[in-house]
């Protein structure tokens, strides 16, 4: 693959033999995050005992806690049947209304073109990890353990987890650790990855006329821009796909704003940065699987996407309900190697579908010639124009199946 980097990995390390072995739990999740937190509590709730693994995300320097994240309903209804719902409900803003706008084409989605109620829901990040922590600790199913094992040691009958001198016997690892996941490295699962040569920049802003719940995208000079709306009727969150260094380091706010201002043609007035600037470097991570011996992966330890629809939480969710489902199946041993080979098909094509779909349409919208932007035009006036073929995007945005 031209652009594309893969990478090859040692295989699992076997573990010097203490003592004693203690603490088995069927189920052992590592990664300390949401996705971590939400698998531990989702395989509690079928059933199963978890070891939870991972440090607490309240050191990370990167404004991961100001990030927020636009949810499915498929994901609201997970948070709600895990009980962290009611938690985040009142700090969250529905979207039920998107513009999309492009070459001086406007195309506007509607939640109730498709018969839904919503789009999406706007969560910040930290408030969805706090509720997600507060249910953990009352789940008497869930052993929480602040840090990241030593070792791992995957085996057809069971798995072990070495950590500071104790076996942990699993059997089925969970790795839940991102996008530079440490249980993918130890299970020697492929990778590659292909660099947009962007960066995703995020801020949050003040807006002088209310959002209303409107979310809004532009697509212009090869960059994507999307206001998406939060609780506080005139705050919204940026993200920002931009090839641009400088922008992650304005000389001053005022520029930043006036930037933004000009970019979104005014659509919520005046703008004011109410926040610190925070970027990453956006890359499509493809892996050659997503389950190893008594190994599965989930989110971005398994796949990453770009950021232009909201996916990439939402996906690792599709990886959850999957899994469940399968659990239900495999009560005894959740491991077993039926289940990972059904947990890879049915992620297998799916995953794929998605990370090759927005990977196009990267492609597409990010494409500045004359020509790409008179074709861009076109495309967005015919979705304009055809009611079905909106309504199916619009299930298609709900629903990252």
């Amino acid at each position: 693959m031209n652009d594309y980097h893969s990478h090859a990995v040692g295989q699992v390390q076997q573990s010097q033999q203490p003592s004693s072995t203690q603490s088995n739990a069927a189920i052992t999740v590592i990664g300390g995050g949401i996705m971590g937190a939400l698998t531990s509590l989702l395989a509690a709730q079928s059933g199963f005992k978890v070891n939870w693994f991972g440090p607490e995300e309240s050191d990370r320097t990167d404004g991961a806690g100001a990030r927020n994240y636009a949810l499915s309903p498929l994901t609201v209804d997970l948070l709600k049947k895990v009980g962290v719902w009611a938690a985040i409900d009142s700090s969250s803003c529905k979207v039920a209304h998107m513009e999309v706008f492009t070459a001086g084409t406007r195309v506007d989605l509607s939640a109730t073109d498709a018969g839904a109620e919503f789009l999406s829901v706007m969560v910040l990040h930290q408030d969805l990890l706090n509720a997600l922590e507060q249910a953990v600790q009352f789940s008497p199913q869930i052993n929480r353990i602040k840090a990241r094992p030593d070792h791992i040691s995957a085996g057809q009958e069971e798995s072990k987890v070495l950590y500071n001198g104790e076996i942990f016997a699993t059997q089925l690892i969970v790795g839940a650790d991102g996008a530079r996941s440490w249980v993918r490295q130890q299970s020697g699962i492929l990778w590659g990855q292909r660099d947009y040569r962007q960066y995703g920049v995020v801020a949050t802003l003040q807006t002088e006329h209310s959002h209303g719940g409107v979310a809004a995208q532009w697509f212009d000079q090869g960059e994507i821009l999307a206001f998406l709306p939060l609780a506080h009727p005139n705050k919204v969150s940026i993200v920002w796909s931009t090839s641009r260094e400088d922008v992650r380091a304005p000389s001053s706010a005022l520029e930043f704003q006036q930037e933004l201002e000009k970019r979104s043609n005014h659509r919520f007035g005046g703008l004011t940065l109410i926040s610190e600037i925070s970027s990453a470097p956006l890359r499509l991570l493809i892996t050659e699987a997503q389950s190893a011996l008594r190994t599965v992966l989930v989110g971005d330890s398994g796949h990453t996407v770009h950021p232009l629809a909201g996916y990439g939480l939402n996906l690792g969710v599709q990886d959850l309900l999957s899994l469940e489902e399968l659990w239900r199946a495999h009560k005894d041993d959740p491991g077993a190697n039926s289940l990972i080979q059904r947990y890879e098909k049915s992620r297998r094509y799916r995953v794929r579908r998605v990370q090759w779909g927005l990977d196009m349409l990267q492609r597409f919208v990010s494409q500045s010639h004359p020509t790409m932007s008179k074709i861009r035009r076109w495309v967005m006036q015919l979705v304009a124009d055809i009611g079905p073929l909106r309504q199916f995007l619009i299930r298609q945005a709900i629903s990252p199946q």
